[in-house]
């Protein structure tokens, strides 16, 4: 089991961004090391990085986010878009995953803006189509320097009946 909480402290934020530089090969981006930091550091500043703890306190999962999106630099602030998420191998079930969702959707209702739609950016590919085209809405592909990229968009609406339970 997995315990989520809000890294908004500094020892809490150095433990997730050790845990993320050990598992960086694996985390699957296409982004530049330094992008993926800086990403991490908006992230941080804007109380949007969550840290997954396993029974031994120790960090297994990180999901990152921000209020607002680039796509409109950062105007649209009912808007939340996930940088990155990631669940060490073996707990990547369906358990795990859901309870991050819930513990993200909870800090989202907790905050004095009101989020209308969360999203994110994953590899175009037909597998990453089939896993987050049940959940979210494909909005576009881009193929930035990185390589190729799709835009995903949910509305918060449908966000909430992951958070039954």
């Amino acid at each position: 089991m997995i315990a989520w909480s809000i890294a908004d402290n500094e020892a809490d934020r150095e433990l997730g961004a050790k845990f993320l530089c050990r598992h960086g090969t694996e985390l699957g981006l296409l982004y530049s090391w330094s992008t993926v930091m800086s990403s991490l550091s908006y992230a941080m500043e804007d109380n949007g990085f969550l840290i997954g703890r396993d029974r031994d306190g120790r960090v297994a999962a990180v999901l990152a986010h921000t209020v607002g999106t680039l796509d409109d630099g950062y105007r649209d602030l009912s808007k939340v878009e996930i940088h990155l998420l990631y669940l060490e191998e073996g707990r990547r079930e369906g358990a795990t995953l859901l309870s991050g969702l819930r513990a993200f959707v909870r800090h989202l209702l907790e905050s004095p803006r009101e989020t209308k739609e969360v999203v994110f950016f994953t590899p175009s590919n037909e597998e990453n189509r089939r896993r987050f085209g049940k959940v979210a809405t494909r909005v576009k592909t881009t193929e930035p320097p990185c390589g190729t990229l799709d835009y995903y968009a949910i509305p918060m609406d449908r966000l909430l009946r992951f958070d039954a339970g």
